[in-house]
């Protein structure tokens, strides 16, 4: 029997990571942060979600026009700031983005949240923390994320243990992998049905997740998909595996 915490009442989705090359407990993911009860991705709700005892979080993030590195799920500011203003992330600066209140749309009392950089958000992963950093970008963001994440691993070497990479561009990491071969990065799948059979097939992921030197594969918990096969062919090239519900 699973016993759930007051946690889940906050987590709008959580992730549930189970390592295949170990024997690990399962662990809580935020994901954006406690999106169920704060705004996604921003300080009020990856703090909330330290605060109940989560393991880890997960953020996304996306390229300002000036080489900022700021938490956002969407290509554009629609969403964030309850449809009032239509930005591209990447056509306007930092400065531009944090004139945006991000919190209203979820509860007038976050009133004023702004969107955070990948300084702040990474400053606030306590030490033994995951943290699980979604590249919603191309590889253009490579240069200031190496920027950011080297000064930050000088300052803290522990965590190039506490990060991990996650893209659904393959692309993207690869060049996380050839950078930091020490830091966890897992392609991102999901699946559609066409014609009766679900895409992409196993074979294709499999190409992709050695294409991308990939440390492991994040999908969807699809029963349908997700056998025991797929399970072994994981463990066999020793790649972790990750699902989200």
């Amino acid at each position: 029997m699973i016993f759930l915490s007051p946690l889940m009442s906050v987590l709008l989705i959580y992730w549930i990571l189970i390592s295949l090359a170990s024997s690990e407990t399962p662990l809580i993911i935020a994901h954006r942060g406690a999106s169920g009860a704060a705004p996604e991705n921003t300080m009020e709700a990856f703090n909330l979600a330290w605060k109940l005892g989560a393991d880890g979080i997960e953020g996304d993030f996306h390229l300002t026009h000036d080489g900022h590195i700021v938490a956002i799920h969407d290509a554009d500011t629609a969403k964030v700031s309850g449809g009032k203003i239509k930005l591209l992330v990447k056509k306007v600066t930092l400065k531009e983005l944090q004139g945006i209140d991000v919190g209203s749309w979820k509860d007038k009392k976050y009133s004023g949240t702004r969107i955070p950089t990948l300084e702040q958000v990474m400053d606030s992963v306590p030490d033994g923390k995951k943290f699980f950093i979604e590249i919603k970008c191309g590889t253009e963001i490579m240069a200031p994320l190496i920027k950011v994440l080297d000064q930050r691993i000088k300052e803290r070497p522990e965590l190039a243990n506490q990060i991990s990479f996650i893209a659904f561009d393959y692309h993207v990491i690869k060049a996380c992998r050839n950078q930091w071969p020490e830091i966890e990065a897992n392609f991102l799948e999901s699946y559609k049905k066409i014609k009766g059979t679900w895409m992409p097939e196993q074979n294709d992921i499999f190409q992709t997740l050695k294409m991308s030197l990939a440390s492991g594969l994040g999908t969807q918990a699809n029963e349908e998909v997700i056998d025991s096969g797929f399970v072994k062919r994981l463990r066999k090239d020793k790649l972790s595996f990750h699902c989200w519900t």
